[in-house]
């Protein structure tokens, strides 16, 4: 059976449509903040999907408006900034900017299946580097359903190719969050089966994007592009 790569990146931007501006102005600030953009996230979708010659799914709009990697029952899919909006008003937003970006995804994903492809579904976050005031201990995470060989085995050779080319890196398996937490990928797990689909995601710490780092973060999305590439063949053979 063939595979075909998809490369989202759900937190991509921090913009706000016109709108909604309002809701932000008493604090603007937080939009530049972990919590209204996944910082660099676009940077190393790019630099991937380049790389790979695949066209990535973004969504730039900030997930303080709704959040595009939460299922329609978590509490935190409308923001402090939007959860107290009229009803309408949050329907609105989500069949505008919620609904179009995951259900083009899983269009994508039934169309590989139909063609009788495993789909293999790469999401792409950062992560703040301080929580609650203790310093995350990893630099990339391979985020996947331990329940699933398949997710496992992809991650597994991922992990190696990449500390191959980046051996100081702290690479750490379902850290700094579990892969089978609220997310698009366990939706989409519950819509196809594990042979047809593998919902993978990568979490790079945002401390390489300090602009001090500029080397060191150009060296890592290289290294983070070259790695997939070399391991989608590899699971392949």
């Amino acid at each position: 059976m063939g595979t075909q790569l998809i490369i989202t990146c759900e937190h991509a931007g921090n913009d706000v449509p016109e709108e909604y501006r309002h809701l932000f102005e008493h604090n603007p600030e937080v939009l530049e903040t972990h919590r209204g953009i996944d910082i660099g996230a676009l940077e190393l979708t790019n630099a991937i999907s380049e790389m790979l010659e695949k066209e990535p799914y973004l969504n730039t709009v900030t997930r303080l408006l709704v959040d595009l990697n939460r299922s329609t029952q978590s509490p935190t899919l409308f923001s402090e900034f939007t959860r107290e909006q009229p009803l309408h008003v949050r329907e609105k937003i989500f069949k505008k900017y919620y609904q179009p970006h995951r259900n083009k995804i899983e269009d994508k994903i039934d169309q590989i299946i139909a063609n009788g492809e495993q789909a293999i579904h790469v999401g792409i976050h950062t992560f703040t580097p301080v929580w609650e005031n203790k310093e995350r201990e990893v630099d990339v995470g391979f985020l996947f359903d331990p329940r699933s060989k398949a997710e496992q085995h992809f991650c597994y050779l991922w992990r190696h190719e990449l500390s191959q080319r980046s051996s100081d890196l702290r690479i750490k398996m379902n850290e700094p969050y579990r892969g089978t937490m609220d997310g698009f990928t366990t939706y989409l797990r519950r819509q196809f089966s594990n042979n047809n689909y593998l919902g993978l995601e990568i979490e790079v710490n945002q401390r390489f994007t300090d602009p001090s780092l500029q080397e060191e973060w150009q060296q890592l999305k290289e290294d983070i592009g070259k790695s997939l590439q070399t391991t989608v063949q590899v699971f392949n053979d």
